[in-house]
């Protein structure tokens, strides 16, 4: 192998060690206690804060070591980049978790910066300590909007408001 070949191995080698161990830091050590780790809630908010701010690498990061060795970085950030304004949350709602002794199975609303509201299922696990997701799904929310009746003061009949 060239010299040449060496240094570009190591620089790139560097890089991802570095990478890893910031995202590690972070991810351990954030001072917000509801988006860290240690919850599986906690891991759903932080890569969901991660796309937002554009950091697919972040958010790739998060997910369990058996979820990376089967979907390639380059598949996840050609998903984030086709869907842009998606993963993007304004708005975000935990709801219905079913938990168990190692993972946990969580629906969200979203309201995302492209206008569309999402419902996204993420399975996480546990492992040592730490909190993974292990899937995620998404969809558009075809749930109806909520109608507001209102009563017109007189008439008795109702109108949506």
């Amino acid at each position: 192998m060239s010299p040449r070949r060496i240094s570009a191995l190591f620089a790139s080698s560097f890089a991802a060690f570095s990478l890893t161990t910031w995202l590690l830091t972070k991810t351990n050590i954030g001072g917000d206690a509801g988006h860290d780790a240690s919850t599986s809630e906690g891991v759903v908010r932080m890569q969901l804060d991660a796309l937002a701010q554009s950091e697919p690498q972040i958010a790739y990061g998060l997910f369990s070591p058996q979820y990376r060795a089967e979907v390639p970085f380059a598949a996840f950030e050609e998903i984030v980049k086709a869907h842009g304004g998606m993963f993007r949350a304004k708005t975000i709602a935990i709801e219905d978790i079913a938990r168990s002794f190692a993972r946990d199975e969580m629906r969200v609303r979203i309201g995302s910066a492209d206008g569309e509201h999402y419902v996204a299922r993420y399975s996480t696990i546990l492992i040592e300590g730490r909190w993974w997701i292990d899937a995620m799904r998404w969809r558009v929310d075809e749930a109806p909007p909520e109608r507001v009746f209102t009563q017109r003061q007189g008439d008795g009949q109702r109108r949506r408001g």
